[in-house]
């Protein structure tokens, strides 16, 4: 077909106008000329007018609303209408129609669709179209509506409207299915269209996500788990490590939310390693995950489990006593990766070889589990020398005491728990003077109360938290056993807890000094070896069998001493009758059991006199180390 100049055009169309034919007239005009003003008498028909909206055109209202001219006119927007919606149909039932007027449709959009009509009959093509010099290439994305996406037109009506006014380039929302428009369904799309070489999956982000990130690129000061932090590898800007390595290893946000946790695993290099624990403990200290259980369940295959724990959580922390289970030796990296831990199982000098030396072994047996015949060989040993009697008593060593100091009886605390206490006060800023006393036997509460009776000065509240823990069914197996003493971590954080509120009342001063101690201790390992003695009482065992009340009809085992009415045993047996504890036990005349400690606490550098005296002792007794 001919492309005639638009004064080459008004030629044919006045020839089209002089003759008789109703049958219709079509221009093909992808140029920018204004046909209006050659049309200045005609009626001016939109095709936009009639699609109502969001809605396509009613063909049927289209020619009705033709058939009843009482005027020639011309019809804009048919072109650009079909070019959307790709309705070809309406042009073969136009073109030969015949109507009250003449009628001329200038199109946009179709220049190939009606050269192909024309083709097809020759009589439309010499008498009913024509071609004018021009190009046009429209260029419309299609929002969908539920994007609330501000466009230029709000529906397919007013797209149209804009394309009859010469607009080839436009936005849209509508929920139509228009055919050569860009469709954005997801702000991702938006995103690909605003960025052509954006190569990352759509799956990477949720229709919320990629929403907040169209709006907003910023992904920097974000904590590790957010998505925002995920979406800096999306531009390379993880500056982190491991972030990155989690990042390159990660398909969408879901998944990099669990490679958090296990990409640790992957890293074989050792230098590496060390450098990723460290990002990764950071990184996932203050996460509520769910990845985490599944992470720990994992590591249970692992020879090495505690290598890739961490002290964040107490879910780790009791996974790392559980993997301890059994060691004969505590592994280094579990001491590095559990500070606390490492505190605990460190020597407190006592002054004392034998003594220091029965509580290293003591606390790595009740954290390994393991049956060490030679500590149980000791045991005996220490059951008829009974070395605690070098120890003064716990009650003369607080009617030596300071008077106007407050006093703190945390129940059931241990000597075994010096070394933690010394290295947590020391974080604390606490100054410390730290005696070992001996309890009353048998180590029971009801022997061991007249001390905090009888204070006359200012008092804590017991606290007896750490002794209800020892008997907690919680801490028990299914089979009412406990064969890891994960409760080890809890009872951290008892001693924590009270070394936080001795602090705090020390610092808004409640008290210039406060006295530490309890009134007795306690003993795994009774629970762990103990077994029923051989010797037949008369009076029933009682609290698990580690005392029983004297009778003139029994006799007294040389494991038992015979103290306050009772006879206490000093080894690991158990009285018939006493049901043994599955945590811990007391009652007993062990080193664990009996030795408690005596803690003065001020704070460091405060204007108070500090007064230490020499305590008197048994001949074969060891001076007390002060801190």
């Amino acid at each position: 077909m001919e492309i005639l100049s638009v004064e080459e055009a008004a030629k044919k169309i006045r020839l089209y106008l002089s003759r008789d034919t109703l049958r219709p007239y079509f221009i093909i005009s992808d140029g920018a000329a204004d046909f209006k003003k050659h049309f200045g008498d005609f009626d001016k028909i939109y095709i936009s007018d009639l699609c109502k909206g969001d809605f396509l055109l009613d063909a049927d209202l289209l020619v009705e609303k033709l058939n009843a001219l009482t005027n020639n006119a011309v019809v804009f927007g048919l072109g650009e209408y079909i070019f959307f919606t790709a309705q070809e149909d309406i042009l073969r039932a136009l073109q030969d129609k015949n109507f009250n007027r003449k009628v001329i449709f200038v199109c946009r959009g179709i220049a190939n669709l009606l050269e192909r009509l024309a083709d097809e009959d020759f009589k439309f093509r010499t008498n009913q179209i024509c071609r004018i010099e021009g190009k046009i290439n429209f260029s419309v994305v299609k929002y969908n509506p539920a994007l609330n996406f501000p466009t230029d037109a709000q529906n397919f009506s007013e797209l149209l409207k804009l394309a009859e006014s010469g607009k080839t380039s436009a936005t849209v929302q509508t929920n139509l299915p228009l055919e050569n428009v860009t469709a954005i369904d997801n702000f991702y799309d938006a995103i690909k269209n605003r960025e052509p070489h954006f190569n990352i999956s759509p799956d990477a982000l949720n229709d919320w996500q990629w929403q907040e990130y169209f709006s907003d690129e910023n992904c920097e000061g974000y904590p590790p788990e957010h998505w925002r932090s995920f979406a800096a590898g999306f531009r390379n800007k993880i500056s982190n490590p491991y972030l990155r390595f989690v990042f390159t290893r990660s398909a969408n946000f879901e998944a990099y939310r669990k490679n958090l946790f296990f990409a640790l695993l992957d890293v074989k290099d050792e230098k590496t390693f060390a450098e990723f624990y460290s990002l990764r403990k950071a990184a996932v200290k203050n996460i509520s995950s769910p990845y985490l259980a599944e992470y720990i369940e994992r590591l249970k295959t692992f020879p090495d489990t505690i290598k890739y724990l961490t002290d964040n959580t107490a879910q780790e922390r009791r996974a790392m006593i559980e993997a301890a289970q059994g060691k004969e030796k505590i592994p280094d990296v579990f001491k590095r990766n559990y500070p606390a831990m490492s505190d605990y199982l460190t020597d407190y000098d006592s002054g004392d070889a034998e003594i220091t030396n029965y509580f290293r072994q003591y606390k790595k047996i009740k954290l390994c589990n393991v049956d060490d015949e030679n500590f149980k060989s000791r045991v005996r040993e220490l059951a008829t020398q009974r070395p605690y009697n070098k120890f003064e008593t716990r009650q003369k060593i607080l009617d030596g005491a300071d008077k106007t100091a407050k006093l703190y009886w945390l129940d059931a605390l241990g000597v075994e728990f010096l070394s933690y206490i010394k290295a947590r006060s020391t974080q604390l800023e606490l100054f410390t003077t730290i005696k070992i006393a001996r309890a009353e036997l048998p180590t029971l509460t009801s022997q061991n109360k007249n001390f905090y009776d009888d204070w006359r000065g200012d008092k804590f509240n017991k606290n007896q938290q750490l002794d209800e823990l020892k008997h907690t069914p919680e801490n028990f197996d299914a089979d009412g056993k406990c064969s890891a003493p994960t409760y080890l971590d809890d009872e951290l954080a008892i001693i924590d807890a009270a070394l936080d509120e001795i602090k705090n009342s020390l610092a808004n001063n409640h008290a210039a000094k406060i006295i530490l101690t309890s009134d007795h201790a306690a003993s795994r390992l009774a629970v762990m070896f103990g077994r029923e003695n051989k010797f037949k009482m008369n009076s029933a065992g009682e609290h698990s069998g580690r005392c029983c009340p004297i009778n003139a009809l029994d006799e007294k085992p040389n494991c038992a001493t015979e103290e306050n009415g009772w006879w206490v045993l000093a080894n690991y047996d158990k009285f018939a009758g006493g049901r043994l504890s599955s945590v811990e036990v007391h009652g007993g005349a062990t080193l664990e059991e009996i030795l408690v400690p005596v803690i003065e606490f001020s704070l460091q550098g405060a204007n108070v006199e500090v007064k230490i005296e020499p305590q008197k002792k048994s001949d074969d007794a060891f001076d007390f180390l002060l801190d």
